[in-house]
């Protein structure tokens, strides 16, 4: 039985792309690029419209607010609206004891805040604009290099999950992977799922509400030898905490460590937890059931294929080490560079009368952000040395308060790329 064909021969429009991937990358290529004439634009995602699945928060860097609002300003301020977030204004750091260490207000480091916000809430903010332009539910059965000129360079085959209909995507020019850290382009096309790189550290995350007197409030770090506590407070009066625990050279995460007797023990030192700590501590206890554990990972970034019709941007090119916040914010700024990028792309190719050439673009976002994730991937590294075991918090944080951190994190919030 033949499987139908979405468009046939006769092409009208000069690119064809398929966006693998409504996430933080995806959504903004599509937001980007719908209303480009020359640019046909199909985005696939696996999950529903609405995302129920992102139940927990997340911090937003403020070079990601910094490059969106260069992008898109409309976009930047629904983020920024009473009721969708909060601003992510200071970063302190102490002991589960209490003693306060570090308190860096962003705007030292940084052009503009960040923000705190539900990831649900997030998935609605970017997906709103671009209602209709989605195919959720959908699947892809298979993806490759067309074996006809004809038909090429890429075809797909996609099923909707809701019908069970199949279709072929054929001539299509452009596959971007935007589908995060297990991605499917990437493996299809990159030789497999990448080797990661362990940090030998568990970590956990999970929302709770929050005290009637807002005990929680803006980001926020304790520590106890290598053991970390991490929240803030995210709109709806809840509390979103990300804990986490050195692990053997084995990276087990044992059953043990999962117990709340266990844990309540975890963070404390000798002379016991802070009103705020003993607080985060109970609130894990009493949602153990609801916590997803996971080991601290990195892969090593790729952008384009060996035949170069196929990108990556995101966590599937370059899923890093959380400690600094910058997956989702890395995201942002792949998102609004590659639009960027394109619409010049689009520009020359007009004044030259001829067809964008995907190669060179490819190449030209690669070029760029290379180097900019080589740094990000880095020193998300080297500010997890407090996670490990037998570290010195004290120093440690102390340290995160110096000139040198201090540069990077300025050269980290402040140097986006340029939006064109």
């Amino acid at each position: 039985m033949e499987l139908p064909i979405c468009r046939g021969e006769g092409r009208k429009v000069g690119l064809r792309i398929v966006v693998v991937g409504a996430g933080i990358a995806g959504c903004l290529i599509v937001q980007g690029l719908q209303q480009e004439p020359d640019i046909e634009l199909i985005c696939i995602e696996k999950g529903s419209e609405k995302n129920v699945l992102a139940g927990t928060g997340l911090n937003i860097g403020p070079n990601a607010l910094k490059i969106l609002t260069q992008f898109n300003y409309e976009l930047a301020i629904s983020l920024q609206a009473t009721g969708v977030s909060l601003p992510w204004l200071s970063w302190k750091a102490g002991l589960t004891d209490g003693t306060l260490v570090m308190d860096l207000p962003l705007l030292q480091v940084a052009d503009n805040p960040g923000i705190r916000i539900r990831w649900s809430e997030l998935y609605h903010q970017l997906r709103r604009p671009i209602a209709g332009r989605v195919w959720y539910n959908t699947t892809i059965k298979s993806m490759r290099y067309a074996e006809s000129a004809m038909k090429g360079p890429l075809e797909l085959v996609v099923e909707n999950q809701i019908t069970g209909e199949l279709q072929i995507l054929n001539q299509v020019d452009l596959i971007i992977g935007c589908d995060g850290r297990y991605s499917q382009v990437r493996s299809t096309f990159f030789g497999g799922q990448p080797e990661p790189t362990y940090l030998p550290v568990c970590i956990y995350r999970l929302l709770v509400p929050n005290r009637a007197d807002n005990l929680i409030d803006d980001y926020q770090q304790w520590f106890h030898n290598g053991h970390r506590l991490l929240a803030f407070a995210i709109p709806g009066n809840e509390v979103y905490i990300a804990g986490s625990f050195p692990l053997n050279s084995n990276l087990d995460i044992s059953e043990e460590n999962k117990q709340p007797h266990i844990l309540q023990q975890l963070y404390k030192s000798e002379p016991g937890y802070s009103e705020v700590c003993q607080f985060l501590v109970d609130s894990i206890c009493n949602h153990v059931d609801n916590i997803h554990w996971a080991r601290i990972q990195e892969i090593p970034p790729v952008f384009g294929d060996e035949k170069d019709h196929v990108l990556c941007l995101g966590d599937s090119s370059h899923a890093m080490f959380p400690t600094l916040g910058q997956g989702a914010t890395q995201a942002f700024e792949d998102g609004c560079f590659f639009v960027s990028q394109i619409r010049q792309c689009l520009t020359e190719a007009k004044k030259n009368n001829s067809q964008l050439d995907v190669s060179s673009l490819i190449a030209k976002v690669e070029a760029k952000r290379r180097s900019r994730i080589k740094f990000v991937q880095q020193f998300s590294r080297e500010a997890s040395d407090s996670l490990l075991s037998g570290s010195n918090p004290m120093a440690e944080i102390n340290s995160k308060m110096q000139a040198p951190f201090l540069e990077k994190l300025m050269k980290l919030y402040q140097n986006t790329p340029e939006i064109i």
